[in-house]
C-alpha cells in the first residue's frame, strides 16, 4: 500500500488532509459556530435599533465674506475651504448651541442615550434592561439601572460622537448625518445642526460688518472734528488779520491765489490717489471706481460668470468630461482679470507719482511767488495755508463718509455662504443592528474558534490514522485498510460480502485475503489469528466478514471463537451464542460436534467456550489438537482471540497460528495502546505478521492496498516448529 501522507505535507495532499481533519472534527467546529451565531442573532434581536437622518448643505459658488473690514468675493474651489467648513460644523461651540437650542439636557431619552454611549454601548444596556431586568427585577430592576443625569459636556460629546459630516470630494455639497435611537430625534438634531451653521455664518458676517462700520464711524467723527477746527481757524484768522477779498488785487497776489488753488487741488488729487492706491493694495482693485468703469474688466467678469454658471450646470448634471476645457478658459480669464486689475493698480501708482510731482512743482512755484509778494502778503499766505488745510480735511472727510455709507448698506446684505438643499426626515429603517451581519460574524467567529479547537485537538490526538505512523512505530507492515460502513440501512459489516460483493468493503477484504495467501505450509493450509489492542476495534466483524468473503470464493474456512469474554462470533453469523464445548473435563471433543454452518454463506464457525474451558483447552493441549484437526479439514482457520490489553489468551493461542494479525481501529486506537499490545506479544515471543486498519473514513486511503511488506524477524520461531511433536488425539 502506498504510504498515506502526513498532515504536515504541503500541496494537494496537505489540503485534502486539512479537509479530512475538518470532517473528523465537524462537531467541534460546528457547535461553536452554531452557538456564536445564535448569540449573535440574539444580541441583534435584543439590541436597541439606531437610526441615521441626513441633511444636505451646499456652498454657494460665489460667497460673500467679511475679511479685515472689507467685503470680498471669492470662489470656494479648494479642498481646504470644504475641510474648514466641515470642521466648523463639528466644532464644540456650534454643538453646544444645538444642545441649548433643543433643550437636550432636560430630555430623558437623550439622557439614556448619553449614559449608554458613555458606558457599554446600547447593545449591552438594552440587554441588561430587557433581560436581566425581567429575570431579576429586585436586583436589576429599572430603579437599579437608572443612571445619573448627564452634564452638558457629556451631551456635547455624545452629540459630536454621533454626528457625521462628510463630502464626496467631487462637489460642494456637505452631508450632515446624525445617529440616534429615536428617528425623529435624529432628524431634528441633523436639521438643527445645519440651520445653526447657517445662522452662525450670518451672525459672523454681521459682526464683522458692524466692526468695520464702527471703525469707519469713529474715523469720520475724528476727521469731521479736524475739518471743523480748520474751517474755524480760517474764519478766526480772517477776522483777526482784517483781510478782505477785493477785485483790485495785484497780479502777484492773484497769481499766488491761483497757485494756491492749484496746489490745493494737486494735494487733494494726491490724497485721493493715495487713498485709492491704499484701498487697492489692502482690499483689492475690484472695488475702485476705475475698475468698475473699465469696459474690459466688465467684459472679463461677464465671461467669467458665464463660464462658472456652465461649470455649475455641468457639475449638477454629471457631465465631467467638459469641465476641464471650461476650467482652462476660466483660468485664462482669471489671468486676464488679474492682469487688468494689476494694470489699474499700476496706473494708480503712476497717478500718485504724478500727483506728488505736480504738488512738488506747484509747491516750489508757490514758495517762489511768496518771495515776490514779500512781507505784504505774509498774512494772506497764512490764510491761504489755513484754507488749504481745511480743503484737504474736507476731501478726506468726504472720502471716509462715502465709504462709511457703503459699509452701512452691507449690514443688511449679510447672507450665509451655504444653503440647506435637503432637510433630514425621520428614517424608516434602522442602520443598526444588521441581523444578517451579526449572524455572519457569529458564524465566522464560531467557525474560527471551532477550527482552532479542532486542530488543537488534532495536534494532541495520538490515535492512529496513517499507515506510515504504524509501520514507523512498530516495524510491522500494514496489510490493508477496511472502510467504515454505514449501519443506517440496517446492514452489519459482515453482511456486505453476501449482499454487496462489489462494495469497497468487500473489495478491501479480497485484497487483504490476496496478501494473506502467501503459503506458510507445504499443503497450503493456513491458521490466522486475529486480535486487537482493546475491545471494540472490530476484530470479530473482520473475522466473520473475511470468512464469508472466503466462503464465497469456494474456500473451506472455519472461524473459531476463542474470546469467551465477548462471545460474538455466533451472533454475528446469526446463531445463538451457546457455549460449544459443554463440559470437556473428561469427554473427548469431536470437531463435527461443535462446528456450525452459516446460513448466508458456506463458512463454518464454532461458538466460544466458557473462560475456564478455554484455559483448560489451551493448557492441556486440546486446543492445539483442535487447531490441527481443523487444519486437516479446512483451507483457512480464523481464530478470534481476546484483546491483548485485557487478556493474555492471544499470546498463548498465537503460538498455534501461522499468521497473526492485529486489528487497529482507524481514528480510535491510540499509538500508545498499539505499541503496548505489540510490545506485550513480543515479550511473549509471539510476533505479529501484519496489522489491519479497520473503520477508515471514506476517501482517506486506498482500501486494501498494501503499503509495504516486511518478512518476519529471523529470530522469530517458526509456527510449524512450535507445532511439531505436539500433535495429540482430540480425545
Amino acid at each position: 500500500m502506498s504510504e498515506s501522507r502526513a498532515p504536515t505535507q504541503g500541496g494537494l495532499a496537505g489540503i485534502r488532509e486539512v479537509l479530512r481533519v475538518a470532517y473528523r472534527r465537524k462537531f467541534i467546529i460546528l457547535v461553536p459556530a452554531v452557538l456564536l451565531s445564535g448569540i449573535g442573532w440574539a444580541m441583534a434581536s435584543k439590541a436597541v435599533p439606531l437610526f441615521t437622518a441626513t441633511a444636505a448643505l451646499t456652498l454657494d459658488v460665489s460667497k460673500v465674506q467679511i475679511v479685515d473690514r472689507e467685503v470680498v468675493s471669492q470662489l470656494p474651489l479648494e479642498t481646504s475651504t470644504l475641510r474648514s467648513e466641515i470642521d466648523v460644523i463639528r466644532s464644540r461651540s456650534l454643538n453646544d448651541e444645538v444642545v441649548v437650542l433643543l433643550g437636550l439636557a432636560s430630555d430623558p431619552g437623550v439622557a439614556r442615550e448619553v449614559a449608554a454611549w458613555h458606558a457599554w454601548e446600547p447593545v449591552f444596556v438594552s440587554f441588561t434592561e430587557k433581560v436581566l431586568g425581567r429575570l431579576f427585577p429586585g436586583i436589576f430592576g429599572q430603579d437599579r439601572l437608572m443612571t445619573p443625569k448627564p452634564t452638558a459636556s457629556q451631551i456635547a460629546d455624545w452629540l459630536i460622537g454621533n454626528l457625521n459630516v462628510t463630502n464626496d470630494g467631487r462637489s460642494l455639497t456637505i452631508l450632515v448625518s446624525f445617529t440616534s435611537e429615536n428617528p425623529a430625534r435624529a432628524a431634528q438634531i441633523a436639521n438643527t445642526v445645519a440651520r445653526t451653521y447657517l445662522d452662525d455664518q450670518v451672525l459672523a458676517k454681521s459682526r464683522e460688518t458692524m466692526k468695520a462700520s464702527a471703525w469707519l464711524g469713529e474715523r469720520v467723527s475724528e476727521i469731521r472734528q479736524d475739518l471743523e477746527k480748520s474751517e474755524a481757524a480760517v474764519d478766526d484768522f480772517r477776522r483777526q488779520s482784517g483781510l478782505i477779498e477785493v477785485k483790485g488785487a495785484t497780479i502777484p497776489a492773484e497769481r499766488l491765489g491761483d497757485l494756491n488753488a492749484q496746489l490745493s487741488q494737486a494735494r487733494a488729487e494726491r490724497l485721493r490717489a493715495e487713498v485709492n492706491l491704499q484701498i487697492a493694495q489692502q482690499s483689492g482693485a475690484q472695488k475702485l471706481p476705475d475698475a468698475l468703469a473699465s469696459p474690459r474688466l466688465q467684459q472679463l467678469r461677464n465671461e467669467f460668470g458665464q463660464i462658472h454658471l456652465q461649470l455649475t450646470a455641468l457639475n449638477d448634471h454629471g457631465a465631467f468630461y467638459k469641465m476641464n476645457d471650461l476650467k482652462a478658459q476660466a483660468a485664462v480669464l482669471g489671468t486676464e482679470m488679474n492682469a487688468e486689475m494689476a494694470r489699474i493698480v499700476a496706473g494708480l501708482s503712476t497717478e500718485v507719482t504724478a500727483a506728488r510731482q505736480k504738488e512738488a512743482e506747484l509747491d516750489r512755484s508757490f514758495h517762489a511767488m511768496e518771495g515776490q509778494v514779500g512781507e505784504v502778503g505774509h498774512s494772506n499766505l497764512q490764510l491761504i495755508q489755513l484754507q488749504r488745510e481745511a480743503d484737504a480735511n474736507r476731501a478726506i472727510y468726504e472720502t471716509f463718509l462715502s465709504r462709511y455709507k457703503q459699509t452701512l448698506q452691507q449690514e443688511s446684505l449679510a447672507v450665509p455662504d451655504a444653503r440647506l438643499i435637503s432637510q433630514a426626515v425621520p428614517p424608516e429603517e434602522p442602520i443598526y443592528p444588521n441581523k444578517v451581519r451579526f449572524l455572519l460574524l457569529g458564524t465566522l467567529g464560531g467557525l474560527a474558534i471551532g477550527g482552532g479547537f479542532a486542530f488543537l485537538r488534532e495536534s494532541f490526538d495520538r490515535r492512529i490514522r496513517h499507515a506510515s505512523a504504524v509501520e514507523t512505530l512498530t516495524g510491522i507492515p500494514v496489510f490493508g485498510f477496511v472502510p467504515k460502513v454505514s449501519r443506517w440501512r440496517g446492514r452489519q459489516p459482515q453482511d456486505y460480502p453476501v449482499t454487496d460483493p462489489q462494495s469497497q468493503f468487500s473489495t478491501a477484504l479480497a485484497r487483504i485475503h490476496a496478501a494473506l495467501r502467501a503459503p506458510h505450509s507445504l499443503d497450503g493450509k493456513q491458521v490466522i489469528l486475529i486480535t486487537s489492542a482493546q475491545p471494540g476495534d472490530g476484530k470479530t466483524s473482520f473475522c466473520t466478514s473475511l470468512a464469508r468473503s472466503l466462503a464465497k470464493s469456494r474456500i473451506r474456512v472455519l472461524v473459531i471463537d476463542a474470546d469467551p469474554y465477548r462471545a460474538q462470533v455466533a451472533s454475528a453469523f446469526g446463531a445463538p451464542a451457546v457455549p460449544a464445548f459443554g463440559s470437556i473435563n473428561e469427554q473427548p471433543i469431536r470437531l463435527a460436534d461443535i462446528v456450525q454452518v452459516d446460513t448466508k454463506s458456506a463458512a463454518h464457525f464454532t461458538a466460544a467456550p466458557n473462560p475456564d474451558d478455554l484455559q483448560f483447552l489451551v493448557h492441556s493441549g486440546k486446543f492445539e489438537a483442535l487447531v490441527e484437526a481443523a487444519r486437516a479439514a479446512y483451507d483457512i482457520i480464523i481464530i478470534d482471540t481476546p484483546p491483548v490489553m485485557t487478556s493474555a489468551d492471544a499470546a498463548l493461542i498465537g503460538r498455534f497460528a501461522d499468521t497473526r494479525l492485529l486489528m487497529v481501529r482507524w481514528g480510535r486506537t491510540s499509538a500508545d495502546q498499539m505499541a503496548s499490545a505489540v510490545g506485550f506479544l513480543r515479550l511473549c515471543r509471539v510476533g505479529l505478521d501484519g496489522i489491519v486498519m479497520v473503520g477508515a473514513d471514506a476517501g482517506s486511503i486506498p482500501y486494501g492496498q498494501l503499503t509495504s511488506y516486511y518478512p518476519p524477524p529471523s529470530d522469530q520461531p517458526s509456527p510449524r516448529s512450535l507445532l511439531s511433536g505436539r500433535r495429540t488425539d482430540l480425545g
